[in-house]
């Protein structure tokens, strides 16, 4: 914890599991990566591979799983995100042939030198766009929520699905693409939800 202290702003009133870890790969000075809420309970991997990444968790939520960050995850306030999810905001390598046929060589090589696959690895092939979980939703276990998406306020994303596009507020979706499933009823008075 000391070693990522100057990078991050984690809330004392927060709870933090056995497997809460924050792996900077190169974190710049004078930058916070990682700020997360009070009274929540977080038992996750966060992983910036790049130095320009970025995360927030908001108040009271239950976060799980491994979030990794170039660009940016911003995650609201009464979010759940269950176990073996993944939220990831970019490719990892570029999707024409040409511009990663050098990706296994340039990420071996980095391992060797630096013990990082990623120490100089060409981001700028590599899409990436930030990713929102807005407040009040609920994120089941094993999904995969990729770059650029929106989930809104108060949706549930059933257990193993993959979020490829924005999620509108209070609904459910699942799949393989997600797709919705049904609409919740929200009554903004007293915060409630219910089918």
């Amino acid at each position: 914890m000391k070693q990522i202290a100057p990078y991050v702003d984690l809330n004392l009133d927060t709870r933090y599991g056995e497997t809460f870890r924050c792996e900077l790969r190169h974190p710049q000075p004078g930058r916070k990566y990682l700020k997360i809420g009070s009274h929540g309970i977080i038992d996750a991997a966060f992983i910036f591979e790049k130095d320009t990444g970025h995360i927030s968790v908001g108040d009271r939520c239950l976060i799980s799983g491994t979030i990794i960050s170039i660009d940016g995850v911003e995650i609201g306030n009464d979010v759940i995100i269950a176990w073996d999810t993944l939220v990831y905001d970019h490719n990892s390598h570029a999707v024409n042939w040409e511009e990663r046929k050098g990706d296994l060589y340039e990420e071996y090589e980095n391992y060797l030198k630096y013990g990082d696959p990623c120490a100089n690895k060409n981001w700028t092939v590599v899409k990436s766009a930030p990713i929102k979980i807005q407040d009040k939703a609920w994120i089941g276990t094993g999904c995969k929520i990729l770059k650029g998406v929106t989930i809104g306020e108060g949706a549930v994303v059933q257990a193993g699905s993959v979020v490829t596009r924005n999620v509108e507020p209070w609904t459910v979706v699942g799949g393989n693409p997600a797709r919705i499933i049904r609409r919740l009823k929200n009554d903004k008075h007293t915060g409630d939800s219910a089918q």
